[in-house]
């Protein structure tokens, strides 16, 4: 799967400054819908979160698989720091964070699956390189998938770049 040295690999190819150890796995959020959850729950996409020097930039996790020798600037979603209105954080339930970024023209909310059960969930699969089966079947607590699940690793470090902005609010 996706190793986050290819991530910055390809962040950098298409013209972007990613910040180290700032990239995690994310989704869009479901809203409080009936359609909406069945849609989050039936789809896997997922996103890679990079956080760069002028913008966070997001990818389609598709696109580091399949095209991630070709890399196109068009793929990316860019949000410019300076077209950031507000950052919230929230902790929806004891398995995801709820990651909102309002812009001057819209409003985009993500959902972050948490670092400690990230080794039994799709963010540990595809942070580690592993199998659809995912790691949690091979013994995901051991230290040793721990250390490659770059997800686990940069996730504090992600969201303290965020809430360091000064768009940051708290919740």
């Amino acid at each position: 799967m996706a190793r986050e040295k290819n991530v910055r690999k390809i962040i950098k190819e298409l013209g972007y400054e990613p910040k180290e150890h700032a990239c995690i796995v994310a989704n869009y959020a479901p809203d409080d819908s009936l359609g909406s959850k069945l849609i989050h729950f039936f789809t896997l996409e997922y996103y890679i979160m990079q956080l760069c020097e002028e913008e966070i930039v997001f990818l389609p996790l598709k696109v580091i698989f399949f095209a991630g020798m070709f890399p196109k600037k068009e793929i990316a979603l860019r949000i410019p720091y300076d077209t950031l209105q507000s950052v919230k954080i929230t902790e929806v339930n004891k398995l995801n964070y709820e990651v909102t970024f309002t812009t001057d023209t819209d409003t985009i909310c993500l959902s972050v699956q948490n670092k400690e059960w990230s080794e039994f969930r799709a963010s540990g699969t595809i942070a580690t390189g592993n199998s659809f089966l995912n790691v949690g079947v091979l013994g995901a607590a051991t230290d040793s998938w721990k250390s490659i699940n770059w997800h686990r690793q940069n996730i504090d470090n992600t969201f303290s770049l965020l809430q360091n902005l000064p768009q940051y609010s708290v919740s």
